[in-house]
């Protein structure tokens, strides 16, 4: 079986991909959530941070409190 009927498509069809990159480039697109642009851009930053400084670096967000931590993770070597 070919790799093409193992990936399931993101569209209908090419129409429908067009009208969701208008949406995208016009700022409609579909509502995202904020706790979940949260969690993404922390995780960019432990990326960011473990290319940087080396190591293994974990995330930890209190929403409640309003805290935001990126530390490197216990035990974790560094380069």
């Amino acid at each position: 079986m070919s790799i093409r009927h193992r990936i399931a498509p993101r569209y209908k069809s090419r129409n429908h991909e067009i009208v969701a990159g208008l949406r995208e480039a016009a700022g409609a697109g579909p509502p995202v959530d904020p706790k979940m642009v949260v969690k993404k851009l922390t995780a960019e930053v432990a990326i960011q941070m473990a290319l940087l400084h080396g190591g293994d670096w974990q995330v930890s967000i209190d929403h409640e409190i309003g805290l935001v931590m990126v530390v490197p993770r216990a035990g974790a070597s560094k380069r």
